[in-house]
């Protein structure tokens, strides 16, 4: 059988972890030495499943590893294996590194420069707009965005990657064909253009809660670092950070208000010694392979208004913050404009894309 088929077939049977799957490849040499080993062989293994070599006899009999490559073919995703001259060196170098990974889209050298983004799936305006603007920033100079497709934080990562024009990487804790969340499976086609969809489980793998964990360590095993933005001390951005420093990747983290319980998770990181950022600089101050990238990639950090303002408009825009929603009462003391003319304002503010509504009236700013 040819190895990576037998691969193919180890990873189809679903018994495997990915410490059982490491231990076996080290103790037959390779995947069609573990498919041509007897079952008592097999369960003699390290943390193997006692169940694994009926299941893997069972795969290989039904035939189900061949129409698992076939089916890859079809829908344009690549089989990558551990020992492929693309297999990502960061990646690689971690203990338990996926022997196969499923792959839409493409992971070339730009990606050996990426930083993690990871946060909470029900996440507040400033968290998704602090993503948004450290992933921006990433994105123009280079530096690939990796994160989890998930709802929230995770998606305005990467989505901000895109709109910067740069490169994002995506694993999901799902098989290619049954993107999780579901409503990002269109936005998953778009990252596979300028980036890549990623996972180690079977095509047809629902995105139950058992595979998130196991897939975060691929986030972090992708990354020379990790920047949690938002995430409850019950989230699963903190499994991702804690596997990111048993790696020996950098962990930053963003603080937010101290009464919400979206940045217990970050406030918690930094009090055990994650690095706190305010701003991207700060996580390449804490990098020195991003601390050489040439100052010419930088974005431009000016804050001049837009163009084309009234007085109104240029006045409210002045005190609108981007990610803080002020209410209309707390624009009239700001600005000493009356009722009516904020109103005004605010609403042809928002038809310029200047400004924005959230929940309870509160208006943010909207940079042009």
């Amino acid at each position: 059988m040819h190895e990576l088929e037998a691969k193919v077939a180890l990873v189809v049977a679903r018994k495997f972890t990915p410490l059982g799957m490491t231990n076996l490849l080290k103790r037959f040499g390779s995947a069609n030495g573990v498919v041509s080993a007897a079952k008592t062989e097999i369960n003699k293994v390290p943390k193997v499943n006692r169940q694994g070599a009926d299941a893997l006899a069972e795969v290989i009999q039904k035939g189900q590893h061949l129409r698992e490559i076939e089916e890859c073919g079809k829908h344009g995703i690549t089989l990558l294996q551990l020992e492929d001259k693309g297999y990502p060196q960061l990646l690689k170098r971690i203990d338990d590194p996926p022997p196969l990974l499923y792959v839409r889209g493409e992971i070339n050298e730009m990606d050996d420069l990426a930083i993690a983004i990871v946060g909470g799936r029900q996440a507040s305006y400033y968290g998704t707009a602090q993503a948004a603007r450290f992933a921006r920033d990433f994105a123009v100079r280079r530096v690939t965005v990796v994160s989890g497709l998930a709802r929230g934080i995770d998606t305005a990562s990467h989505r901000a990657a895109l709109e910067g024009g740069g490169r994002t990487i995506a694993v999901v804790g799902s098989g290619l064909l049954d993107i999780y969340p579901p409503e990002n499976k269109q936005f998953a086609d778009e990252i596979a253009e300028n980036g890549a969809v990623i996972s180690e489980f079977p095509l047809h793998t629902p995105g139950v809660a058992r595979n998130f964990p196991q897939r975060n360590r691929i986030i972090s095993g992708l990354s020379l670092g990790v920047l949690v933005v938002e995430a409850t001390r019950k989230s699963g951005s903190l499994i991702t950070a804690r596997l990111a420093a048993e790696q020996g990747r950098e962990v930053f983290a963003l603080p937010g208000k101290v009464d919400s319980d979206l940045s217990q998770g970050p406030h918690d990181l930094i009090r055990e010694g994650a690095h706190l950022v305010a701003e991207p600089d700060h996580v390449y101050d804490g990098l020195e392979m991003l601390r050489l990238l040439p100052e010419e990639a930088a974005p431009e950090k000016e804050d001049r208004q837009p163009q084309g303002m009234s007085p109104t408009e240029s006045a409210l825009w002045a005190k609108l913050q981007p990610s803080d929603g002020l209410t209309v009462d707390e624009l009239m003391h700001k600005t000493g404009l009356a009722a009516n003319q904020i109103a005004s304002g605010l609403l042809t503010l928002e038809m310029k894309r200047l400004a924005k509504q959230l929940p309870g009236k509160r208006y943010v700013r909207l940079d042009a």
